[in-house]
């Protein structure tokens, strides 16, 4: 979490700033950095964030006080699913900034060992405060992310309970291949 400062953006530098942020989501996972610990450079979170999914249920996670962070999450997310599909990463992506915020749609796909590519689609909702810093989040998945998850981390939500389940897939995923899971 950053500092909040209390100097407000004007319009014309909030959109930018917005577009800033939404082209650094997408070249972290085109760069497949994510999986290296890599994070949105240009994000920047106000000290009540807050993140949300339906595919976590109706759980809204404070990220000041979740005990995974989101650079930690990121992480294990993008090694999990480059364990099953090594060159997962974007195919696609389009982003709309606005003055409190922005909205993308990211299409990611990987190839099987068998040459089958699975993909899905990630749309996220971001809003930010007059400084420009992150006070709500959220995500939402197409359909085929359910085939893609069982492919890759062995099972799929909506996790209604939560995030932990599928957090603990990812765990479980890594340790099962070897792959060290500190971030």
């Amino acid at each position: 979490m950053s500092t909040v400062s209390n100097i407000s953006l004007s319009l014309e530098e909030r959109i930018a700033l917005h577009r800033k942020m939404a082209e650094s989501y997408y070249n972290a996972y085109d760069e497949k950095a994510v999986k290296d610990g890599a994070t949105y450079e240009e994000w920047k979170f106000a000290e009540d964030a807050l993140y949300w999914s339906p595919y976590f249920g109706d759980n809204v996670i404070e990220l000041r006080t979740h005990p995974v962070s989101v650079k930690a999450s990121a992480t294990m997310e993008a090694k999990a699913y480059s364990v099953t599909f090594p060159d997962w990463g974007p195919l696609n992506f389009k982003c709309w900034p606005s003055d409190n915020g922005f909205v993308m749609q990211t299409h990611f796909g990987g190839h099987k060992e068998d040459g089958t590519l699975m993909d899905f689609y990630s749309y996220g909702f971001v809003e930010t405060n007059e400084q420009g810093y992150i006070t709500h989040w959220e995500t939402h998945v197409s359909p085929e992310y359910n085939d893609f998850l069982d492919a890759a981390i062995g099972i799929h939500g909506p996790f209604k309970q939560g995030p932990e389940p599928y957090m603990e897939a990812l765990a479980r995923k890594l340790k099962e291949a070897g792959v060290n899971i500190t971030v």
